[in-house]
């Protein structure tokens, strides 16, 4: 008899707790006990669409191409296991040694993405697992309070007024964000309601950008594990592996019917690696899309035509945060090791 039917047998008067007590207290427990060895630390398509057509102003094209490989089984835990296990990462994540930036400091994060979306791709083109990918990779700074911007245009410091942002990569107002995972995902949904469909798969994608483009104080980053476990379809795999073919803890959900996203973090410290992007099932993206019409530049309506296709098990994307961390002044990079 564990802790939690020791309680119900024993409790007399007023009656035994609701279900959904019991069950977080079990959750509760579960974390506690399955939890990995805390490490201590001091500084601990298409991202989504409109974040890479912005990024591809100032990423630097490496000229590499990757060939993909697929890895992963169909060993995900069912959405009730998945749970007990977002559960458990939001205890851990919460109570890790974390130090908050200050308002003129600059987070950096170094992002490699590796896909299949480039500038002057050829009409029609159809990837398969064994079309190369393109690669490239960004360097990206933003001052804590949210004020300023720096990155690289052809080897160049620039930096901006970001203007209006979401919380994705500006950490003032990440820090803002309500703990609660209920109220997360609404104003998640309400700060992006005015721009776009909101649909669960957006949710999922906004919530796996935050986590790869960000410095996430721990009372958010916890707040946001909860509200993935109330997503509906979200799994979790726990012997994944990432992009560099190390073990990994991969939390899924398939988006637009035919496209896989995964969260890929370290599976002991839970630190983000990125994520993936792959075709669970064969697509064709057509332009306009389904449902919608477009014009050309004479005022005539476009006659739909398959912009791409993709075969089934082909890697879409795949964003590797190869560095992060807090520095003094834009243009500086944290030490590596």
């Amino acid at each position: 008899m564990n802790d939690i039917e020791t309680l119900r047998e024993t409790w007399e008067r007023p009656a035994p707790p609701a279900p959904d007590a019991r069950a977080a207290a079990r959750a509760a427990l579960l974390a506690r006990a399955a939890g990995p060895p805390r490490r201590r630390s001091r500084r601990s398509l298409w991202a989504v669409r409109a974040l890479a057509v912005a990024a591809a102003t100032v990423v630097i094209a490496t000229g590499a191409t990757v060939v993909q490989t697929v890895t992963g089984g169909e060993s995900a835990l069912p959405p009730a296991n998945a749970q007990v296990v977002l559960t458990r990462i939001a205890a851990a994540v919460q109570e890790k040694d974390f130090t908050p930036p200050r308002d003129d400091q600059w987070i950096y994060i170094e992002t490699r993405r590796q896909g299949h979306l480039f500038k002057g791709m050829p009409r029609g083109a159809r990837f398969t697992p064994r079309t190369p990918l393109r690669t490239d990779v960004s360097d990206f700074w933003t001052r804590a309070d949210g004020r300023r911007v720096g990155y690289l245009v052809n080897g160049r410091l620039m930096t901006s007024n970001p203007g209006e942002r979401t919380p994705e990569n500006t950490y003032a107002l990440l820090m803002a964000l309500p703990t609660d995972p209920d109220a997360l995902l609404a104003e998640f949904r309400k700060m992006h309601g005015t721009y776009t469909r909101i649909d669960d798969d957006y949710i999922f994608e906004r919530f796996a950008v935050t986590l790869q483009q960000s410095i996430v104080p721990p009372a958010q980053e916890a707040a946001i594990y909860r509200a993935l476990a109330k997503i509906p379809g979200v799994t979790v795999d726990e012997s994944a592996t990432d992009t560099e073919g190390r073990p990994a803890l991969s939390v899924s959900r398939v988006s637009d019917g035919w496209r896989k996203v995964e969260i890929l973090l370290d599976p002991v410290t839970y630190a983000s690696r990125g994520r993936r992007e792959t075709a669970v099932a064969d697509h064709d993206e057509m332009f306009p899309g389904p449902g919608t019409e477009a014009f050309d530049k004479d005022g005539e309506r476009e006659t739909p035509y398959r912009e791409w296709s993709i075969e089934k098990g082909t890697i879409w994307n795949i964003f590797t945060r190869t560095a992060v961390g807090v520095v003094d002044q834009v243009g500086q990079k944290p030490r590596r090791g």
